[in-house]
């Protein structure tokens, strides 16, 4: 019987470890399939918006854009809505783009009234099938957020919510490269 306890008293260390391994293993895969996705070419994914308007991703070329996965039951995307207003005011005639793709599920009446709300104006497009998220390599936490550079690369994957003073650094990093209007 005691030589029972010893082992499971042993175990009972194993385990943690084991656990810490296991997850840290599993944030590496999450950190390389992320970093894949820097430096490649934003996907052509055409989407249908709020107002049945479809859009390609391709028409944003020449632009810093910022795509946004977001969904209207996220609580920490709701939050990052007012911050994208102010970028999208902040850099009202230059070359930037914001871009949000609601996940599956989202109705066009609740992303309309989101954007009524927080009185955005820029495309708010459906992935109604979740093309988008597979594209960019399965998004299925939000927010997550692409900064494309004006050539279509993606430089920067964000998974949760950024300091807006971060977004406007990662912004103008890339804004001189489009040529600041």
């Amino acid at each position: 019987m005691r030589s029972l306890v010893k082992k499971m008293q042993g175990r009972g260390r194993l385990l943690p470890a084991l656990s810490v391994l296991l997850f840290l293993g599993i944030a590496g895969l999450v950190w390389l399939a992320g970093r894949e996705l820097l430096r490649s070419p934003v996907p052509d994914v055409r989407l249908p918006g709020i107002h049945g308007t479809v859009r390609s991703l391709q028409h944003y070329r020449g632009r810093v854009l910022l795509v946004s996965f977001w969904a209207t039951t996220c609580p920490g995307c709701v939050e990052e809505l007012p911050e994208f207003h102010h970028l999208q005011q902040m850099y009202a005639g230059r070359p930037f783009e914001i871009v949000g793709i609601s996940m599956q599920g989202d109705s066009p009446r609740a992303i309309a009234a989101l954007a009524r709300v927080y009185g955005l104006h820029y495309p708010l497009l459906m992935d109604v099938k979740g093309q988008a998220a597979r594209a960019f390599s399965d998004v299925n936490l939000t927010p997550t957020n692409f900064l494309v550079d004006a050539g279509g690369m993606i430089r920067y994957r964000q998974v949760g919510s950024l300091p807006l003073a971060d977004w406007e650094k990662r912004i103008n990093a890339l804004l001189p490269a489009a040529g600041k209007a």
